[in-house]
């Protein structure tokens, strides 16, 4: 795995290229939740690539980017995206996103015609009432207690539940992993939850692709409620739920994570156009 950097405007972007060398498309492109970073998600990269030709990108704020100010909103930080995906050359791809790129490759699909479907696993569009107090409880223990903001904020994304497989094991990983993480990651994580608190989602309604949302059902953070909220406003969205599964469902369960998210790539493998996209899907 090759992690490529490249600077847009002053912003600094990572990037990985996972090569399918039997095939010339169809391209994929892989959003990574907040502290999450191209080298952590390295499992899905390989497993994506084998129906894909798949670019992962650290849009600047996220990953081991520089921080990007909240000032930038989820709407400009998907035209960020945009420039590099135009700048790559990408002339259309499949959307794969985790948890906070949610919202940025929702926007993404209102401001660039260019992609097919779009898989999102354990995301929302914004953060709900009931948890905007929680949300920036932790903030302030980001900033002043390492060890109490890696306890809480794992704590909001996970259940003790005996029939989650390791759960336990992940979760104590989770947090050590947390604890560790570098000031910048901090930085960047408190600038995207200030983002994703002041969010105000464009017209879902008019993404007229192929979607696909799952969570893990037991997931304390994105519920079933919070995910169908979503799901609702999306025209064509499938919705599907891992059982015995939190929010870290991708660790608790790789192999049905990786397989849910590559679904609609393989279904819609064929189509190079948004045209024939949505053809397909009326159709349907």
């Amino acid at each position: 795995m090759k992690v490529n950097e490249i600077w847009l405007n002053d912003h600094m972007y990572r990037y990985s290229v996972y090569k399918n060398h039997q095939i010339e498309f169809p391209l994929g492109v892989f959003l990574i939740g907040n502290l999450q970073e191209i080298e952590s998600v390295e499992f899905f990269s390989e497993y994506f690539s084998k129906y894909l030709n798949l670019y992962v990108v650290e849009v600047p704020g996220t990953g081991l980017t520089n921080p990007l100010s909240a000032t930038y909103s989820i709407q400009e930080q998907a035209k960020l995206l945009k420039e590099f995906l135009i700048r790559m050359g990408i002339p259309y791809a499949h959307l794969l996103a985790f948890s906070y790129a949610t919202p940025v490759a929702l926007e993404l699909c209102l401001a660039w015609e260019n992609i097919i479907t779009l898989s999102m696993c354990g995301g929302m569009a914004g953060i709900p009432e009931p948890s905007r107090l929680d949300t920036m409880a932790i903030l302030g223990d980001a900033i002043r207690n390492r060890k109490k903001f890696a306890d809480a904020f794992i704590d909001g994304l996970t259940v003790e539940d005996k029939s989650i497989p390791r759960g336990k094991a992940i979760s104590r990983s989770a947090r050590q992993k947390v604890h560790k993480y570098t000031e910048n990651q901090i930085r960047c994580f408190c600038e995207n939850t200030v983002r994703i608190l002041s969010y105000s989602p464009s017209d879902l309604s008019k993404i007229d692709i192929p979607c696909l949302l799952f969570i893990g059902k037991e997931d304390p953070y994105v519920t079933e409620k919070n995910a169908l909220d979503l799901v609702n406003k999306l025209p064509f969205c499938e919705f599907e739920m891992i059982e015995n599964a939190d929010h870290l469902v991708h660790l608790e369960f790789p192999e049905k994570t990786a397989n849910l998210m590559v679904k609609l790539a393989k279904e819609y493998s064929g189509l190079s156009s948004k045209s024939a996209q949505i053809q397909t899907v009326i159709v349907a």
